[in-house]
C-alpha cells in the first residue's frame, strides 16, 4: 500500500432482526462503486461488537463523555503509531511493518481485512472506559521505552562517533593517534626514535601549513633555549590534501608551554599528543567494543520498535472500533445495532465517494433519523461543518516513505 493511503471506517444502524444479511447486502452494493475500491480489497466488514455481544458502556452521559476523550486518545495514539513507523525507518529504511494480534502475525492490510475485537487483551465484560484506560496505559508505556531506548542507543552512537577514526578531516581535524599509528612511528627504544619520551624529556608533534617548511626550520629552534637544536623532523606521506605536513620536534617538558605559544604565534600548530603504543591498542579494544555495542542496539531498538509498532496499532484500531461503537449508538439508538465497514476511496475520487456512501449509507440511515436526534458531528471530518448521515472516521497507517 502507498504512503499517506487514506482509509475510511463507516457505520449505518441496522434493523432489529435482519442480522447478517442486511450487513451482507450493504456490503455487497459498496463494493459495486468503483470510487471505494482504492485498494485491491474494496470496501470490508469492520467487525466491531453489537447486538448481544455489544461493548459494555453504562450511561447514556457516559457515551458523550466517551466521544470527547476517545477522540483525544484517537489523536494520541496516532501520533504514536506513526513516530514508531518513523523511528523504525530510520534504523531500517526497509523494514516491514507486521501486525501481531491474538496468536497470528499479518501484514497490516491483512490484519484490517480480517480484524476482530481481542476479547483477551479488552474482555467485554469491562466496561469501555476501563478498556480505554488499560489500553492508554500500556500505549503510553510502550512510547516511554521506545523514547528510553531511543536514548540509550544515541548515546552509544555518540560514544562511538567520538571515539571514531575522522578519516575525512585533515590533519588539524584528526585524532594524531590514528595518524601517528605503530604501523608508521619507529620506536625502539633508541636515540633515533621518532618520539622520545623520558621524565624530562618529550616530542611534540607540529602541523606545518603548505608552503612553509623553510619558515618552520628556521623558526623552532629559537621559540626557547630548552627545544632541541637539529630535532625537527618530518614524518614523510603524511601530508593532508591541503598540503599540510607533520613534523615533530623535542625539547624538555619546561620548554612545551613557550614553544606552543610560539607556534601559534607563526600559524603552526603545536599538538597535545603523546605516542603510546598501549595507548593505540586500548583505543583499538574500545572501538571494536563499541561497534559491537551500538550493532547491538540497534537490533535491540528496531525489533523494539517494530513490536511497539505493532501493539500500538493493534490498540489504535480497538480505539476506532470503540468509537465507531459510541457514535453508533449515540446516532442510531440502543439496542446496539449497526454495520460497519472499511474501505479505501480512490486518492482522485473522494468527492464522489463520499456522495455514493451518503446514497447508500444514507438511505439506510434515514429510518433511524426522526427517532435519534443526537446531532454526532464527524470528529475527522475536514470542515467542521461537514456532516455525513452515518458515522465516518479516517485513518491513515502509514506516513513515511520506505526503501524499496
Amino acid at each position: 500500500m502507498s504512503v499517506g493511503q487514506e482509509f475510511w471506517i463507516v457505520a449505518v444502524g441496522c434493523t432489529k432482526g435482519q442480522g447478517d444479511s442486511e450487513k451482507d447486502g450493504l456490503l455487497a452494493e459498496l463494493k459495486r462503486h468503483s470510487s471505494l475500491l482504492g485498494n485491491k480489497e474494496g470496501p470490508q466488514k469492520f467487525e466491531v461488537p453489537d447486538g448481544e455481544k455489544s461493548l459494555l458502556f453504562g450511561s447514556f452521559d457516559t457515551l458523550i463523555k466517551l466521544t470527547d476523550d476517545l477522540a483525544k486518545n484517537d489523536s494520541s495514539v496516532d501520533g504514536i503509531v506513526h513516530r514508531l513507523e518513523r523511528q523504525t525507518l530510520e534504523l531500517d529504511p526497509k523494514a516491514e511493518f507486521k501486525v501481531k494480534s491474538q496468536r497470528q502475525e499479518k501484514p497490516f492490510l491483512d490484519y484490517l481485512r480480517t480484524w476482530q475485537w481481542d476479547e483477551a487483551k479488552y474482555p467485554k465484560t469491562r466496561s469501555i472506559q476501563d478498556n480505554l484506560t488499560l489500553l492508554m496505559s500500556v500505549v503510553n508505556k510502550l512510547d516511554e521505552e521506545a523514547r528510553n531506548k531511543t536514548a540509550q542507543y544515541n548515546e552509544f552512537k555518540t560514544q562511538k562517533a567520538n571515539s571514531s577514526k575522522k578519516d575525512g578531516a585533515n590533519l588539524a581535524g584528526k585524532d594524531l593517534i590514528d595518524v601517528l599509528t605503530p604501523d608508521v612511528v619507529k620506536c625502539t627504544g633508541g636515540p633515533d626514535d621518532d618520539f622520545i619520551m623520558t621524565e624530562h624529556v618529550t616530542t611534540v608533534p607540529v602541523i606545518v601549513p603548505r608552503g612553509m617548511e623553510e619558515d618552520f626550520l628556521k623558526f623552532y629552534e629559537s621559540t626557547d633555549q630548552y627545544v632541541a637544536p637539529m630535532s625537527a623532523r618530518k614524518f614523510e606521506g603524511m601530508d593532508d590534501k591541503d598540503g599540510n605536513s607533520l613534523w615533530r620536534v623535542v625539547m624538555f617538558r619546561s620548554a612545551v608551554e613557550a614553544f606552543k605559544k610560539a607556534c601559534r604565534e607563526k600559524r603552526f600548530l603545536a599538538k597535545d599528543f603523546e605516542y603510546s603504543e598501549e595507548a593505540y591498542k586500548k583505543l583499538k579494544v574500545q572501538r571494536a567494543t563499541l561497534e559491537e555495542s551500538v550493532k547491538r542496539q540497534h537490533e535491540l531498538v528496531r525489533g523494539l520498535y517494530q513490536a511497539a509498532w505493532s501493539d500500538a496499532m493493534v490498540a489504535w484500531m480497538h480505539i476506532k472500533a470503540m468509537r465507531v461503537f459510541v457514535e453508533s449508538v449515540l446516532r442510531f439508538g440502543m439496542p446496539p445495532r449497526f454495520a460497519s465497514f472499511v474501505l479505501c476511496p480512490q486518492a482522485n475520487a473522494t468527492t464522489k465517494a463520499r456522495k455514493v456512501l451518503s446514497d447508500i449509507l444514507g438511505k439506510q440511515a434515514g429510518s433511524f433519523a426522526a427517532d435519534n436526534k443526537a446531532d454526532s458531528r464527524n470528529d475527522d471530518s475536514k470542515d467542521d461543518d461537514e456532516f455525513f448521515p452515518y458515522v465516518s472516521l479516517s485513518l491513515t497507517p502509514f506516513t513515511c516513505a520506505k526503501e524499496k
